[in-house]
């Protein structure tokens, strides 16, 4: 039986580089089999599960796949829940998140692989929501399944908001990208106070090899 009083909240570090790899993939799957991240570079998702790594290790500030972006959850001393949150534009160089991402995945990806997405980029534009600069951003929510239930997720966001007005008092919304297919989700935001500004979706059907599902919504909490 689950004991509520053993989970502890903290920052990631580097021993949880492993565990937020896997988070990152449960992620981008979003309940379905289709882990649009690989597909996208034509790779398999323990190839996938390696570079992420690799990213993670580099401790770049200011995107998804950044470690210090990352609160854990953990219980009895292993982590089992995880949510990133980072301020858009607050990166050393100042740079947009989608970029920086973009420029990780450059780093550590085979030039042939990089070469090989070039073709694919206006499918996956319709989707690509542009982050606003200012705002603090919410990405990459998971539970290990048997702590589903806990309300950890929620935990973490409220976490999150808290450092953001803390650190950052100037900035005014938080924002998340969640598809539409996972109404669950949907709720949790709208629960917790968010409202959807706006949706994107793609006619194209090669976008379900790259996306949980062809409509995505932009929500966001004003503070």
């Amino acid at each position: 039986m689950i004991d509520p009083r053993k989970y502890i909240l903290r920052r990631a570090a580097a021993k949880d580089i492993e565990f937020l790899a896997d988070v990152i993939i449960a992620a981008e799957k979003s309940g379905t089999e289709n882990c649009g991240l690989a597909n996208f570079y034509e790779i398999t998702e323990e190839e996938l599960k390696t570079y992420l790594i690799q990213i993670l290790e580099e401790e770049i500030d200011g995107c998804e796949l950044s470690l210090s972006s990352f609160l854990i959850i953990e219980y009895e001393g292993c982590p089992v829940a995880a949510l990133g949150g980072w301020l858009e534009g607050a990166n050393e160089d100042e740079m947009p998140s989608a970029l920086l991402k973009s420029n990780l995945l450059g780093y550590v990806l085979p030039r042939e692989k990089m070469m090989l997405s070039r073709g694919k980029f206006d499918i996956v534009k319709p989707l690509q929501i542009e982050r606003t600069e200012g705002t603090y951003q919410l990405e990459y929510s998971y539970v290990e399944p048997e702590h589903t239930g806990q309300f950890l997720v929620q935990w973490l966001m409220e976490e999150h908001e808290a450092f953001a007005k803390k650190t950052y008092p100037e900035v005014k919304h938080i924002q998340a990208h969640v598809f539409k297919n996972n109404p669950t989700i949907v709720l949790l935001h709208e629960m917790m106070g968010f409202h959807a500004v706006r949706e994107y979706q793609s006619d194209n059907a090669e976008t379900l090899k790259y996306f949980p599902y062809n409509i995505e919504i932009l929500m966001q909490k004003d503070l």
